[in-house]
Order: structure tokens, then C-alpha cells, then sequence
């Protein structure tokens, strides 16, 4: 009976140094870089995915802030939202992501609901043992995170290539507008398949944004869609696909800049079939707060 007591608080004891190194990995590697407090100097605000990432700070000039963040769904978005406006920010105006695939399934499965829940206030959960749960668990238990499971083996794999074998970078991509036109409609096509995987909009994600609408209306807040430049390979690849979100905005009064197409003539200007690279996205933030 020693032994089996014994074995089993080596076993826990083992687990728990495995979610100490993991949680320190987690907690540089994942939520450092997202849990962010912005400045109440800022008035208008950009929400996004990682569409938004290439705007960088363009857009502080013009007292906006980017609150963009890869895999952001507009579950996340509206807890930022929400966080803003219970902690007194003037938000004035609102910069969002209305891209084709926001509202589709693929983006709520690939969301940041286990980061975006620093934003969660209590109020917004029926009873404290939820809100606990949603708030600490995946904060300190990151091993259960399946997600932050991958980024720390990726982390340490290429720091042990890095410190063996000199391997600063594992990915070879070349850039956007050196891949051959059936390279760009290759990976256009599988971004398309990953992207699109329903026809119907998803159901929690549609509630939510419709939610984020209205908060809008009632605050008076300044809602401006925002639809992403795309790579003309991309383009003719989605085709007429679309979840429907810029459509939803403007039936409900608000603009939409609508960027998609802009760039289709400039490969240089992405880094992949979807993505700006830090030239693409300087321009187009001059287009967009030259226009707002």
C-alpha cells in the first residue's frame, strides 16, 4: 500500500513539474502577448483576426487602437468590447473585421476563448464556479490546453535545433509573390477548403455578432466594417463564398470599407494567400484612416 501511495505522488508530482514548465512556456509563449490593458487615451479601437495583425500601430497617429489578434472570433471581440465599455473607455468608434469566413464554423473552432476570458467579467457567466472555470483553469492548468500543448512542443523543439544545430527557422515558405502561379492556387484552394467548411453561418457566432451590433446602436458608437485585402488567387477561389457579415452590417445601418480586392494586382504586398506583409498593411492603413 506504500509503494502504490508512493507511486502515485511521484506520478502527480511529475505531472505537476510538467504544468510548471508548461506554464511558464504558456504564460510567455500565449497570453503574455494577448492579455494587454490599452491606454484610455485611445478612442477608437480595430477588431480583428489575424487579418488585422498587418496594421500594426499605423493607426495610433489617429488615436486608434489595433486590438487585432490571430484566431480573434467575434466571441473574443465581444468580451474586449464589453471589457472596454465596463471600464469606463470612451470608445467612440470601432473598426470590424466583417471578412467573408467570420461567421463560418472554421473560425469558431479556431478561436481564443481560453485567452480572450482575462476579458471575461463576471457578470457575463450565470454563477462564480463557471467563471472560475472558464477564468484559471486553462490559466493554470495550460497541460489541459491542447492548443498551448503544440505551441510549447514547437517552442522547445526549435530552441533545442537552435541550440544543437544552429536552426534559427524551420519555415522555408518562400514569400507570396515568389511561389508559381500553381503553388499560390494550391494553397489558395486548401485555405478555401479549411475556411469554408459549412454552408450555413454558425449559429453562437452570428448571436454574438448581431450582439456587438447592438451594443453599437445603444452606446452610439461608431461601427465601421472592415473587409481584409485578399490575393487575386484567393479571390478566384472563393468565388462567391461568403458568410454573409458585411451584408448583415450594412441591413443595420453601418458602413463597410470594403478592401478585398484593392491589392489583387500586388503580390509583393502579401505574405501569404490572405495575409498583408508589413509593406501591404502600411499602405493599407494609410487608405483607411485617410478615409476615416
Amino acid at each position: 500500500m506504500k509503494k502504490f501511495l508512493s507511486n502515485i505522488l511521484g506520478f502527480f508530482f511529475i505531472i505537476l513539474l510538467f504544468n510548471f514548465v508548461v506554464f511558464y512556456l504558456a504564460k510567455e509563449i500565449y497570453f503574455k502577448t494577448y492579455q494587454v490593458q490599452p491606454s484610455k487615451k485611445f478612442n477608437s479601437f480595430i477588431f480583428a483576426d489575424s487579418h488585422g495583425n498587418c496594421l500594426y500601430n499605423y493607426g495610433e497617429l489617429s488615436n486608434c487602437y489595433n486590438f487585432s489578434a490571430s484566431s480573434d472570433s467575434y466571441l473574443d471581440i465581444s468580451r474586449k468590447l464589453k471589457y472596454l465599455i465596463k471600464n469606463n473607455y470612451k470608445v467612440d468608434r470601432v473598426f470590424l473585421s466583417v471578412d467573408d469566413h467570420m461567421l463560418g464554423h472554421n473560425r469558431f473552432i479556431n478561436n481564443n476563448l481560453k485567452r480572450s476570458v482575462y476579458y471575461l467579467e463576471l457578470s457575463e457567466v450565470d454563477n462564480y464556479p463557471e467563471y472560475f472555470y472558464a477564468k484559471y483553469l486553462h490559466y493554470y492548468l495550460p497541460i489541459v490546453n491542447k492548443k498551448i500543448r503544440i505551441l510549447a512542443s514547437k517552442f522547445l523543439i526549435s530552441r533545442f535545433l537552435f541550440f544543437f544545430f544552429h536552426i534559427k527557422n524551420l519555415d522555408n515558405t518562400n514569400k507570396w509573390d515568389q511561389l508559381t502561379e500553381f503553388e499560390k492556387n494550391t494553397l489558395s484552394e486548401k485555405l478555401k477548403e479549411n475556411s469554408f467548411t459549412e454552408n450555413n453561418r454558425h449559429e453562437e457566432l452570428t448571436k454574438t455578432f448581431l450582439e456587438i451590433i447592438n451594443i453599437c446602436k445603444k452606446r452610439n458608437i461608431k461601427l465601421v466594417g472592415v473587409k481584409f485585402p485578399l490575393s487575386r488567387n484567393l479571390i478566384a477561389a472563393i468565388g462567391n463564398t461568403n458568410y454573409g457579415a458585411d451584408s448583415i452590417l450594412i441591413c443595420s445601418g453601418f458602413p463597410v470599407l470594403n478592401y478585398k480586392h484593392v491589392f489583387s494586382q500586388n503580390d509583393d504586398y502579401f505574405k501569404d494567400a490572405d495575409h498583408l506583409n508589413a509593406i501591404g498593411g502600411q499602405i493599407l492603413a494609410e487608405k483607411l484612416f485617410n478615409q476615416y
